[in-house]
This record gives C-alpha cells, sequence and structure tokens, in this order.
C-alpha cells in the first residue's frame, strides 16, 4: 500500500534527497492521516455517547488532537521547503522540526487532559452501556491506526524525518490506547466489572510518556545534536581517498534542516603541491560531497611542509606524548618555527567535545614532557573540542 501512494502521488518518489520530493512525501501523507483521523473522531464520539465511555472519549479527543498534529506536519513540510531570504539566509528547513515540536505539544496536552478526566471518574465512576457497533468500531480503529504508524513509519526512513517519525509514533500509541478500551468492554461484558476509568489512566499515562520522548528528541535536534557516526566517517573515508590529501581535522556540520545541511572542516595538503593543483582538488571534494550527501561544503586549505625531516618525527613524539595523557586526545596543525635560542612547535590538541580537563593544566603537562625531548622545544598550543 506504501508503495501504491508513493507511486500514484509522489512524482519522482525514489528521489528522496530532493527538497521537493520530501515536501510531496510529507504532504500526502499529512494528507492521508488528516482523513483517517476525522473519520475516527466522528466515530468515537458517536459510540463514546452510545456507551458512556470515558476511555472511548477520550480517545475520540486524542485523535482530535492528531488532527492537528497532521496540520502542523502538512504546513511544516511546505514551509520548510521556501527559498532563503533576506531574514533567513540559510533556509527555512528547521519549519519542519518545529511542527514535530508542535506535535509533541498536542500529545502532551490530550494526554493531561486525559489524565484528568479518568482521575475524576475514578473518584465518581459512571456505568458502561456495551454494544456490539462499539466493538466493531474500535476494531476498525485499532486497522486504521495500525495502517497509519505503518506508511508513517516507512516514509519517516524513506526522507528521514523527524515529523513523520513523530506521527508514527503517536498512530502506534493510538492503537494501543484504543486496544486497552476494546479490552475495557470486553471485560464488562463478561464481569460487570468497570475498570474503563483504570484503563484510561494508564493509557494516557502511556501517552504522556511517549510526548516528552517525542519533545525531547525533536528539541535535541533544534539544539544542534552531534551528526550521525556512520555519516562522519563516511565523508572522512571519501575526502581521505584523494591522493593529495594529508589529514583531516575541524570538522563541523551544522544542520538546518533536512535538504538544508552545512558543513566546514580543514584539510591538509602538501606545502610543495602547487596551490592551484590543491585547490582544484579541494573544489573537486566539495562538488563530490554536496552530490552525495546534499551537504554544502566549505573546506579550508592546510599546507604542510613535508621537506622537513624533522616534522613527522617530532609530530609523532608529540602525538604519544598527548595521548599517553589520554588516548582520546589528538593533534593536527603542526607546525616547527626555529630559532636562534629555541624552536616553536605550534600545534592544536582535539579534546573529546565532553571532556572537562582545565585547558591550562593540560598545557602545562604537555609543554614540560615535550621540554624533556630537547629543552630547546617551547610549545604554543591551542586547545579545541570535538564538534562530531
Amino acid at each position: 500500500m506504501f508503495e501504491l501512494i508513493c507511486k500514484k502521488l509522489i512524482k519522482d518518489y525514489k528521489n528522496t534527497q530532493d527538497p521537493e520530493v520530501r515536501q510531496r512525501y510529507g504532504v500526502v501523507f499529512s494528507f492521508v492521516s488528516i482523513f483517517c483521523n476525522i473519520l475516527m473522531v466522528i466515530m468515537k464520539l458517536i459510540i463514546s455517547f452510545l456507551s458512556n465511555s470515558i476511555s472511548i472519549r477520550a480517545d475520540a479527543l486524542n485523535n482530535l488532537s492528531d488532527v492537528g498534529s497532521n496540520l502542523a506536519t502538512l504546513f511544516g513540510f511546505r514551509l520548510s521547503n521556501k527559498h532563503p531570504d533576506s531574514d533567513h539566509p540559510y533556509g527555512h528547513g528547521r519549519m519542519e522540526y518545529v511542527s514535530g515540536m508542535i506535535v509533541s505539544f498536542l500529545i502532551l496536552l490530550v494526554a493531561f487532559e486525559a489524565i484528568k478526566e479518568a482521575i475524576l471518574k475514578i473518584i465518581d465512576p459512571d456505568s458502561l452501556v456495551f454494544t456490539y457497533v462499539s466493538i466493531l468500531v474500535l476494531i476498525l480503529s485499532i486497522g486504521i491506526k495500525l495502517f497509519m504508524a505503518y506508511i508513517n513509519s516507512k516514509a519517516a526512513k524513506a526522507i528521514d524525518s523527524e515529523t513523520l517519525h513523530a506521527a508514527s509514533q503517536d498512530s502506534m500509541n493510538d492503537a494501543i490506547m484504543t486496544a486497552a478500551t476494546l479490552v475495557t468492554l470486553i471485560i464488562y461484558r463478561f464481569t460487570s466489572f468497570n475498570i474503563d476509568a483504570y484503563i484510561a489512566l494508564v493509557v494516557s499515562l502511556f501517552v504522556l510518556k511517549a510526548g516528552i520522548e517525542i519533545f525531547r528528541d525533536v528539541l535535541d535536534t533544534i539544539l544542534g545534536k552531534a551528526p550521525d557516526k556512520e555519516l562522519i566517517k563516511e565523508i572522512e573515508s571519501d575526502i581521505m581517498k584523494h591522493d593529495g590529501v594529508l589529514g583531516i581535522h575541524d570538522l563541523l556540520l551544522h544542520d538546518y534542516g533536512p535538504g538544508h545541511r552545512f558543513m566546514s572542516l580543514h584539510v591538509e595538503v602538501d606545502a610543495a603541491v602547487p596551490v592551484m593543483e590543491s585547490h582544484d582538488m579541494i573544489d573537486n571534494i566539495e562538488n563530490e560531497i554536496l552530490e552525495k550527501h546534499h551537504i554544502l561544503t566549505s573546506i579550508h586549505m592546510d599546507p604542510i611542509d613535508m621537506s622537513d625531516e624533522m616534522m613527522p618525527i617530532l609530530k609523532g613524539q608529540v602525538k604519544d606524548i598527548v595521548q599517553s595523557i589520554d588516548p582520546s586526545y589528538n593533534i593536527h596543525d603542526f607546525r616547527i618555527v626555529s630559532g636562534n635560542t629555541h624552536t616553536n612547535l605550534v600545534f592544536d590538541v582535539l579534546l573529546p567535545a565532553q571532556d572537562t580537563r582545565d585547558h591550562e593544566e593540560l598545557k602545562k603537562e604537555i609543554c614540560e614532557r615535550v621540554s624533556q625531548i630537547d629543552q630547546s622545544y617551547k610549545c604554543v598550543i591551542q586547545i579545541d573540542h570535538s564538534f562530531v
């Protein structure tokens, strides 16, 4: 069914890296979800009054909030693909994340209201009315919600969308909520034991937990979470395949929404190679990353003097010293500046993002150890933290 919807309604549906195609996915599956949710709101409100069940009524209100979520998702996808303007030079891609945040707020709002009503009904319970029509409608609703969870999950994976993933998770939560309500009616039919309000409370707490998790995931993305490690490894591996590349460091990846990512990094090259030749290689690397990963990249070229025989020896010794302090540390931008009375060893020390070691103490320790190689060696150290 997912493939059929894509083929019929989404032009060039396999080209999921294209922002236009991503937008079509979001719009199409938002409309499918809106139609399904409106249908279920109508059915569940009718049977909630027939059966006098607050858990069904809470379920119907949850579906009504889902319509709002779907509208937020729809407008998020529509706005995220707007062209950059003077006020937003990096585009509007993060609107998709904002819509995901709205979805989480609506889920939390419904959860709080359902918890409140469930507690009131536990204190002052009402009797239920069992009908086979209610059972039939609830079974149908579970099937529809599982279908929605499936297609939204597939679409989320196809275009790597946090918003559609949230919609899929919400649909799965709704299916569980409706199944619990169905169990309530069946138990009441055979035992006359009314656990409607208790089931409504448990399910509402479950929905609350899901809303908090979705909110946290989207918030992490908006705040700027670390990029995918496999993606970074792949990019670094592709760059290092170029013969003129000696090393990579200071890689930064900024996410302004799907299809709106920007990256900068430093690439070390041999200073003896003509600058235009190295520059041409850098241009090729930037174009390759853009074509393969749709990431706009800016590369700074660092020339390394490979003719100095002491360069690799000293760099290796200093690297060993730094990694003896902590194996997760590394160095880059290593240069030797010789003088009449002393020699400066200029380099950057790269620390993991979570490292809390005092920088001045670390510099002092490295300098003392380097001076043991030769008293004339003086260190000029810049401390960096990894962003990937």
